[in-house]
């Protein structure tokens, strides 16, 4: 009998998200949406993939952008640990025109075989993990060598987004508030560029590159989010934004 990873007694909670937060797909507005707006770019970047996985895949989104960003890959995998959320998946993949096989799996243990995938996209999942380090080291496990992995987390220094939240989360804290409108309690982590780094290092994979990104103000309208939106496009990388980007590779030998 196979022993559950640590994160599969979590899968009721994922469930019930996905019924509630996911339950049909979305195209993001990339005015909006700054992250699904640096991600695409960043696969338009990435050489083409003959296999790409999507682990943490969600409502199936960057699966169902991928006819826009040029040649698919002959096989696309996308795995999420709620069944609930895979079905938005498959009506965002179907609807793009995208073929992909679904997997409902925990990241701590992937059913994928060693070295099976080119390209490895993992955003905003391993910091839902009760073990963080085993799901990095399945990503390197299931990434071939020379292969890349592209992913994305919290980043604990988003120093621009405290700052300019600070009052607001202050005085909702102070009167009981603070995450009144959290509907569902999940696992929420947040990693340093030295943290993550490591992970990845400690996983075999050279890190190629890391980066972050975006800001945002709590409660704010289109207008005023595109405006934060556009001032990061034109911000330097001085390592306090909202998201960690990392790429790395899995070395040839």
């Amino acid at each position: 009998m196979t022993t559950p990873a640590p994160s599969d007694q979590l899968r009721d909670v994922y469930e019930a998200r996905g019924r509630l937060e996911y339950a049909e797909p979305v195209t993001p507005d990339p005015t909006l949406d700054r992250k699904f707006e640096v991600l695409n770019d960043e696969l338009r970047r990435l050489p083409r993939a003959n296999s790409l996985l999507d682990a943490g895949c969600g409502d199936g989104r960057y699966l169902a952008a991928l006819p826009n960003l040029g040649p698919l890959p002959k096989r696309v995998v996308g795995v999420d640990i709620a069944e609930s959320i895979l079905q938005t998946a498959a009506l965002a993949t179907s609807r793009a025109g995208v073929h992909a096989e679904l997997v409902r799996a925990n990241l701590e243990r992937l059913p994928l075989a060693d070295s099976e995938f080119d390209l490895v996209l993992c955003f905003q999942a391993v910091e839902h993990l009760l073990d963080p380090e085993a799901g990095i080291q399945e990503l390197a496990r299931v990434l071939a060598p020379g292969g890349t992995l592209l992913l994305t987390t919290d980043h604990r220094r988003n120093l621009i987004t405290k700052t300019l939240n600070a009052p607001r989360w202050l005085a909702l804290a102070l009167v009981g508030k603070r995450r009144a409108r959290v509907q569902i309690q999940f696992p929420h982590g947040d990693f340093t560029k030295r943290e993550l780094t490591r992970l990845m290092r400690d996983s075999g994979l050279d890190v190629a590159r890391t980066r972050t990104f975006r800001f945002y103000v709590a409660g704010a309208g289109p207008r005023l989010m595109r405006l934060c939106n556009r001032i990061d496009r034109l911000l330097p990388d001085v390592g306090v934004g909202d998201v960690l980007l990392v790429v790395a590779r899995r070395p040839l030998t």
